[in-house]
């Protein structure tokens, strides 16, 4: 971000295509049901990314009778639906996990659709909600464990063996990662941390037993600090690393498999229209995206000796095997 007038610039631009963002589709005023898009208040690409894509599906149905309405979260903090007024939006949909929070503390008894966040994010966040849970649900940014370990098995058909190292947040899914291990046909091979002086001895250990590496989210394993240390480690190890994430594989993972704004914003509109068409117009169940794209990093694919295969070609052999039912 630029100092000073920059800023002031800067918002001014971000304010302007919030307003630009509103639209309403051509049916009588009356007829319409408003959906209120809340977007994070610090501008990102990303989000404004998949608010045109949602727009652009909403577009694609003349006649759906859906109004959205788009306020950043501060503005909602500021001038935001209250639990008080008389009239409220028919729905809540944020975008980012500093919009989720910022809805969520207003205790809205609205129905409330949280996307562009990690589930861990959510849980917590629905946690806090309370009685309100049972009026929220959420589109999650990361990936199905059994769609990485797929991507694995595609990739890499000769690597059965799959190490992780678990941090606080991510052990508590080892029974799901268990589970899903089982029906991509891998075997797990895990470590456990508490710290994060631990990491790299764990790293070491893990791959004694493993072909390769599988990173899932966790704010003390995978992070900003550790990021370099982890993918220099396993690279020494002469080990591929399966990221989550677009800018893991630029920054030294073999592969991973990850969902572009484009794409969260695509299916935040197919939800938005499916609802419209129910006659109690339920919410989605919380669950993880349905398109998705993958990403390789060709040199290091060279450097370890690996042909994991085209980006593309994979993307498509991993749509062909995935199901709904991701453990």
């Amino acid at each position: 971000m630029r100092a000073g007038g920059g800023l002031v610039c800067a918002r001014r631009q971000w304010i302007a295509l919030a307003a630009l963002a509103v639209a309403f589709v051509s049916w009588p005023a009356a007829a319409a049901t408003e959906v209120l898009v809340v977007i994070a208040t610090q501008q990102s690409p990303a989000y404004e990314e998949a608010l045109t894509a949602l727009r652009a599906r909403l577009a694609d149905v003349p006649d759906n009778e859906l109004a959205l309405r788009v306020m950043t979260a501060e503005e909602f903090s500021d001038s935001g639906p209250r639990v008080t007024d008389r009239k409220l939006p028919g729905l809540v949909v944020t975008l980012g996990t500093d919009a989720a929070a910022t809805v969520l503390r207003q205790k809205l008894p609205t129905p409330t659709y949280c996307t562009f966040l990690p589930q861990a994010t959510y849980a917590a966040l629905a946690n806090g909600a309370g009685g309100e849970r049972a009026r929220l649900s959420a589109l999650f940014l990361d990936q199905p464990f059994i769609r990485q370990l797929r991507l694995i098995r595609l990739a890499l058909p000769g690597r059965t063996r799959v190490g992780m190292v678990l941090g606080p947040d991510s052990q508590r899914h080892e029974r799901g990662l268990r589970r899903a291990a089982a029906v991509a046909g891998v075997v797990l091979r895990l470590e456990r941390i508490s710290d994060e002086k631990q990491l790299v001895g764990a790293l070491h250990r893990v791959l004694d037993d493993a072909d390769v590496l599988l990173a899932v989210p966790d704010a003390l394993v995978f992070n900003r600090h550790t990021a370099q240390s982890v993918l220099l480690t396993t690279y020494r190890l002469g080990k591929p690393v399966a990221g989550y994430s677009r800018a893991y594989v630029t920054a030294g993972a073999l592969l991973a498999v990850y969902s572009t704004p484009t794409q969260i914003g695509r299916q935040i509109g197919e939800e938005l229209l499916a609802m419209q068409n129910k006659a109690d117009r339920p919410l989605p169940a919380a669950g993880y995206p349905r398109y998705f794209s993958v990403e390789v990093n060709e040199r290091v694919a060279h450097s370890l000796g690996i042909e994991p295969g085209r980006a593309d070609d994979l993307a498509r052999r991993l749509a062909a095997s995935d199901t709904e039912d991701n453990p």
